[in-house]
């Protein structure tokens, strides 16, 4: 067996793989569905790259790298790309946190008023 068919046969086993763990973490309700059909996309594209080996191989030689060079560069860029997105999302939800934080210190503040001024 080739090494461009031993590499498919790794990269197709590795995202039908990932799909069956990303299945049962979104069953246990332990990834949201929005995440979890993120992640079973990347799945798919692993799976996809093992049927586009033999092309893998002519643009590591356009780019002047070997085919494991272009996979691992493929695999940076999609990891840096789902660090900016899970980034973005982190920092909503730092936001909205903060909002939620002062409306509630508001709130807080007078309804102690409101009791006071009932005491009185």
């Amino acid at each position: 067996m080739s090494t461009t068919a031993q590499q498919a046969l790794v990269l197709l086993v590795g995202g039908l793989a990932t799909g069956s763990v990303i299945l049962r973490l979104a069953r246990r309700r332990l990834l949201s569905t929005r995440y979890a059909i993120g992640w079973l996309v990347v799945g798919f594209l692993i799976a996809v790259a093992a049927a586009l080996m033999p092309y893998v191989g002519r643009i590591g030689r356009l780019a002047d790298m070997t085919p494991t060079a272009v996979l691992l560069t493929m695999s940076s860029v999609l990891l840096l790309a789902i660090s900016v997105q899970l980034s973005i999302s982190v920092s909503l939800l730092q936001e909205r946190l903060r909002s939620t934080a002062e409306a509630h210190a508001l709130l807080a503040r007078r309804l102690d008023e409101l009791e006071q001024r009932a005491s009185v």
